[in-house]
Order: structure tokens, then sequence, then C-alpha cells
């Protein structure tokens, strides 16, 4: 597994890319991100996981072709190795979806929107390092 987190202010909203074979459990979410159906965070963490999945669900675009992928390129301000993860999974037949989160949303979808992040496992990725005013 491989978390990163970096700070962004002020942040608007955020697009992100989802790569997996499955729907994003709140199970396997939590696992990822390392934290313990216990821990006195997991409560947020769920919240997180509800607006992830819940974005990916019902705003999410999914794109099937390499070239879609490439046309992301400069309108999402994905990074050159994100839209090559992207153009891999579609030739692997995984779901790759494109959806955005946003300040104006709850608390946990409002803290999503601070920070850029990289979620991977063995199950799934998620890509949020493009953060808009």
């Amino acid at each position: 597994m491989k978390i990163r987190y970096d700070f962004v202010s002020n942040s608007s909203s955020t697009s992100f890319v989802y790569i997996s074979d499955e729907e994003l459990s709140e199970e396997v979410f939590l696992e990822a991100a390392g934290v313990d159906r216990d821990s006195p965070v997991a409560d947020l963490f769920r919240q997180m996981h509800y607006e992830i999945s819940t974005a990916i669900r019902h705003h999410g675009d999914q794109i099937t072709t390499k070239e879609a992928a490439d046309s992301l390129a400069g309108s999402h301000e994905f990074t050159p190795e994100v839209i090559e993860k992207m153009k891999d999974a579609i030739e692997q037949g995984k779901n790759v979806v494109t959806s955005s989160l946003s300040s104006d949303g709850a608390f946990a979808e409002s803290l999503l929107c601070m920070a850029m992040f990289e979620i991977e496992s063995d199950r799934f990725y998620i890509n949020a390092y493009n953060n808009y005013w």
C-alpha cells in the first residue's frame, strides 16, 4: 500500500481518478488507508469513503479508451504517469472513472479538497493531485 498526502490550501474542488476491478467498499478503503474500524478517526474515514464512492457512482465519468485517457491530460491536469496508469488499466479491462469532490460539501468531502492525495493498494488506485480554487 502507498498513501501520499500533501497540503493544498483553499481548494474549492478536486478532480480524481479511481481505477479498480470493483466498487469501492468501505472495508477495502479503510484497510488501504491503514485505519482500524475501532480507531478514533474511523468515522471520519468512513465519511471520506462515502463522499468518494458517492462521487464515483453519481458523478463519475467512465473512461473506456486510451484516446479518452489521453484527452484528460490538459483538462484535468493529471500527470503523464497517471495518464499511463489509466491507459494500462483500460488495456487490462479495469474500470477507470474520473470524478470530483467539492469543498462546499460535507466536512469529510471538504477535507479531501484541502489535500492532494494518492492511495494505491492491491485492490484500487485513487489519484487526486489536482486541486482547484
